[in-house]
């Protein structure tokens, strides 16, 4: 039986268990292990030649843009559009026509921004710079995307990573959500991975991508991996926590998943029924009882776990496995008093017997009795004569042994103490 303190071994090797990787380092699992690069760093960018605008042109963007900084939108679409209809200038129109699309985004007119947008890239494909053109792309992506054209938002996300030899944590993330969100997990793992890999910072949203995909195939190993990195670039998020010790216990890593609930604890991020219940039955898995029931019952008495029957049982037989009498007796007592039978009273008063405490015993071996329901009322009776005698209240022990001979169960135990209770009673007398 073991009663061992809060920061033991397993907490200890916990350093182990999380000391796997470094802030922002992406773990390499079955998964990710053969994910290639989504750029071709060797791309040499074709050089766009610096064009100017006319004078007249010059004046009429200039004046449309006005009107966009004063939130003028209709007059500025009105005067873009009627440049966009009138010029034969493919750099103009190009220009323009993103003009035009940057205007219907400020009124949150995606749909519209989306179209113009996407008409600039046409037109500006060897007019616009190569980072210009970039930006829109991924500009259209992301409307795609939020208006709900998925597999379209991939198309543009796409061209944008033919086109490029400068890694984008933004274009990777959302090109695997969008991979996730249409159901091809699989596909969304080496995006993501690409995402965290190249961050300025953890990436929680990338890593929360691999973390799916990793569960969905089973990959427990990696998804290990991955919630112990989140652990150490997120400390403070508690839903890491609780998932990597659920994942250990589930793949029957007792020691590592009480190890990571240990420290929860001691960080002092318990704030949930389930938390208190899981690491309590963990400590009862690696048959620890007395922290089974220190823990349930803070829990309870912090207002967190629910105060009800069963709790206040389960907490009652670890301390008594555990040899802590008084806090099993104080346990069972809490318990029989959210009950409407005897069955919780018999087990405090049985305990309150053994520590020698017979009149509080048989008040509640009594009070047990009243309420009915038990499975084994001669016990109750010849556990109340035995506890009679031990007081040396002999014609009451000799009425509870009498009690208990009426149950087939008890019959011979009560007999041979009945008659040794009256020799007691006779040598008592002669003294």
């Amino acid at each position: 039986m073991k009663k061992r303190l809060l920061l033991c071994v397993p907490v200890l090797a916990l350093t182990g268990i999380l000391s796997a990787g470094a802030a922002n380092n992406v773990p390499i699992t079955k998964l990710t292990k053969n994910c290639k690069p989504l750029i071709n760093k060797k791309l040499v960018i074709p050089k766009v030649p610096i064009r100017g605008l006319s004078e007249r042109s010059h004046k009429r963007i200039s004046r449309a843009l006005e009107k966009l900084a004063e939130e003028n939108y209709d007059e500025a679409v009105i005067l873009f559009k009627q440049l966009l209809e009138s010029t034969s200038d493919q750099y103009v129109k190009a220009t323009v026509a993103k003009y035009i699309g940057l205007a219907y985004a400020q009124q949150s007119k995606s749909i519209e921004a989306t179209e113009y947008f996407s008409k600039a890239l046409d037109l500006g494909k060897g007019f616009l710079p190569h980072k210009e053109i970039q930006d829109l792309t991924q500009n259209v992506a992301s409307m795609l995307y939020s208006n709900d054209l998925k597999p379209k938002s991939l198309e543009y996300l796409e061209r944008w990573m033919k086109n490029s030899n400068t890694d984008s944590e933004v274009v990777y993330t959302l090109y695997a959500a969008i991979l996730t969100d249409m159901g091809k997990i699989r596909e969304s793992v080496c995006p993501a991975y690409w995402a965290a890999k190249i961050a300025k910072k953890p990436s929680k949203n990338a890593f929360g991508i691999m973390l799916n995909a990793h569960f969905e195939f089973k990959d427990y190993d990696g998804t290990i991996e991955i919630l112990k990195q989140l652990i150490l670039d997120f400390p403070t998020e508690k839903r890491f926590w609780r998932n990597l010790s659920s994942i250990y216990m589930n793949e029957d890593k007792i020691d590592d998943a009480l190890a990571v609930m240990e420290m929860f604890y001691v960080l002092g991020y318990m704030e949930t029924e389930t938390d208190y219940k899981q690491l309590s039955s963990i400590f009862a898995f690696s048959d620890i009882p007395y922290r089974t029931a220190v823990v349930l019952q803070e829990g309870i008495d912090k207002g967190v776990v629910e105060d009800t029957e069963k709790n206040w049982t389960n907490i009652a037989s670890n301390f008594h496995v555990a040899s802590e009498l008084n806090k099993a007796i104080y346990a069972y007592s809490r318990s029989a008093a959210k009950s409407d039978t005897g069955l919780n009273d018999v087990k405090q008063a049985e305990l309150l017997s053994d520590a020698y405490k017979y009149k509080q015993a048989i008040q509640v071996f009594d009070k047990a009795l009243k309420k009915g329901k038990l499975e084994d009322v001669g016990k109750v009776h010849f556990r109340k004569g035995v506890a009679y005698l031990e007081m040396k209240q002999f014609n009451r022990s000799i009425a509870s042994f009498g009690e208990a001979l009426k149950y087939k169960r008890w019959k011979q135990r009560a007999r041979q103490y009945l008659s040794y209770t009256k020799t007691q009673k006779a040598n008592a007398a002669k003294l």
